[in-house]
């Protein structure tokens, strides 16, 4: 999960200027696709590999609006028509939606922390206890 964090806050800023700018290059398109995909796989292995983990990030991450948000955002970043699309955009509307980004994505960050931080690393180390 914390590699997952990782990869996300690279979108995250990859993304913003992405948005703000209305520049994509294949090289930096490339790497916005990559950082999506590592953190989906990142998450989709701690769900694998710790039952009570996948159940926590399906309640409080998976299965919300913020993934809704942030889905739908990655998805129009890695539209086609994105650039001709942004361009079109006012200041004020480009500006309310690079916000929008880097807001959903450092609270879908911040609740990945909590959920580690408050749940997953506490049973992990309970387990760790019994084990001695």
């Amino acid at each position: 999960m914390l590699l997952a964090t990782d990869a996300l806050s690279i979108e995250r800023t990859l993304g913003s200027y992405m948005l703000s700018a209305c520049d994509v290059s294949k090289s930096q398109l490339t790497r916005f696709a990559y950082l999506q995909g590592s953190a989906d796989l990142l998450l989709k292995f701690a769900k694998t590999y710790d039952a009570y983990a996948g159940k926590l990030l399906n309640e409080r991450i998976v299965h919300t609006w913020l993934q809704q948000n942030v889905s739908e955002l990655r998805d129009m970043i890695l539209d086609d028509n994105f650039v001709e699309m942004c361009q079109n955009l006012t200041d004020l509307r480009r500006k309310e939606l690079t916000l929008k980004w880097a807001d959903d994505v450092q609270l879908y960050i911040l609740n990945l922390d909590e959920l580690r931080g408050s749940f997953v690393l506490p049973s992990i180390l309970q387990v760790t206890v019994f084990i001695k």
